[in-house]
């Protein structure tokens, strides 16, 4: 009896140290982060909303709920509603995570003029060699015309005939001239663009400053300790990151992990391509909601 006792004592002790141990590692309970909690809406509400990021409570709750239908729309149910009993949801600016978004999306933006340049610095120096090639054929062509003309006489027997040829041929190389002239000012215009393009890249690079990305990155924040959930954004660069950074952030709420598509709502970090939720982000949803 004795010994009973002392195995029930026991095994309290151990229920007790890993409840404190869930709860302080913000862990969540296995049953909590499944089928259950998709069963019915988890319910969100907007919190604390730092003067620093320039929205409007109306504005925050549209972006917040327009994340939210992402996820309903998609499974034609209620997943993530509104409701004052919600978790809820802050936004509290970080000064150096804000940094960092900056450097984030400067990155991006320096990728897709990079992405702009590269064809023309590889393809127009070709355009104009080849362009160069045909001006030079037809100088030859006119040079060439030019002694046929000189060498033409008026009283000769067929004069006529030839006359006509040489203008004819006048013409065709009068057309080639104009044709030649018109590829010739489009290429100008190509490298005209090309240039302003890099002029534009270099500026923004400049106006950045020498600050590196560098050190964790992280513009929102899930924290789930037992049955409690915690958002908070710190960070976002445009209306579209700031929807893609809380749909992210939902699905951490119902327990999906990161994914490894660049393009899936639920990629690691923020991506140029993340616009909706993909096939990806459902299918890791669906696999831990067991739909």
């Amino acid at each position: 009896m004795h010994r009973l006792l002392q195995l029930l004592f026991v095994g309290i002790l151990a229920y007790l140290a890993y409840s404190f141990w869930q709860k302080d590692t913000g862990l969540p309970l296995l049953p909590v982060i499944g089928k259950g909690l998709c069963s019915t809406p988890l319910g969100w509400k907007l919190g604390y909303l730092d003067p620093a990021f320039n929205l409007t409570e109306t504005e925050a709750t549209a972006a917040i709920s327009q994340a939210a239908q992402m996820w309903n729309q998609a499974f034609g149910r209620t997943l993530l509603q509104q409701d004052p009993q919600g978790f809820v949801i802050d936004f509290r600016f970080d000064a150096r995570q804000q940094q960092l978004l900056k450097q984030r999306l400067l990155s991006r933006n320096l990728n897709r003029y990079d992405q702009a340049i590269e064809p023309g610095r590889e393809n127009l120096p070709q355009q104009f060699a080849a362009l160069q090639q045909q001006i030079d054929s037809f100088n030859l062509q006119t040079a060439q015309l030019q002694q046929q003309i000189a060498a033409f006489k008026p009283d000769a027997p067929n004069a006529a005939s030839e006359r006509a040829q040489l203008e004819r041929r006048q013409r065709e190389l009068k057309q080639e001239a104009d044709w030649l002239e018109q590829q010739r000012q489009q290429l100008v215009r190509d490298q005209d663009y090309l240039n302003e393009t890099i002029k534009q890249r270099n500026a923004l690079l400049t106006e950045a400053g020498p600050a590196a990305i560098s050190g964790p990155f992280e513009v929102g924040l899930m924290k789930i300790r037992g049955q409690e959930r915690l958002m908070t954004i710190y960070a976002f660069g445009s209306q579209q990151d700031l929807v893609a950074t809380l749909a992210h952030e939902f699905g951490h709420a119902f327990g999906v992990e990161h994914t490894s598509a660049e393009d899936s709502i639920m990629y690691h970090s923020l991506s140029t391509q993340q616009a909706m939720l993909t096939a990806v982000d459902i299918a890791a949803l669906q696999s831990q909601c067991g739909f």
